[in-house]
C-alpha cells in the first residue's frame, strides 16, 4: 500500500495542478493570477514526483535483469 501511496499524490497534485491554472486562466483578477500561481506550482511538484517515481520504477526493473544475467 506505500508504495502506490506517493504515485497516487503526484497524479492528485498534477492533475489538480492543472485544473487550479485554468480555472485561473479564466478569472479576471488577482484571485485569478494567484490561482494560476499554485495551479502550476502543484502541476510541476506533481511531475516532480510522477518522474521521481518512474526513475525509482526504472531503476528497479534494470537491477533486476542485471541480475538475473
Amino acid at each position: 500500500m506505500k508504495e502506490k501511496k506517493l504515485p497516487l499524490t503526484g497524479a492528485v497534485l498534477w492533475i489538480l495542478g492543472l485544473a487550479l491554472f485554468l480555472i485561473g486562466l479564466n478569472i479576471h483578477s488577482d484571485v485569478g493570477s494567484w490561482l494560476s500561481v499554485i495551479g502550476n506550482i502543484c502541476f510541476f511538484v506533481g511531475l516532480g514526483i510522477e518522474g521521481v517515481v518512474w526513475m525509482r520504477n526504472r531503476r528497479s526493473a534494470s537491477g533486476e535483469d542485471q541480475k538475473e544475467a
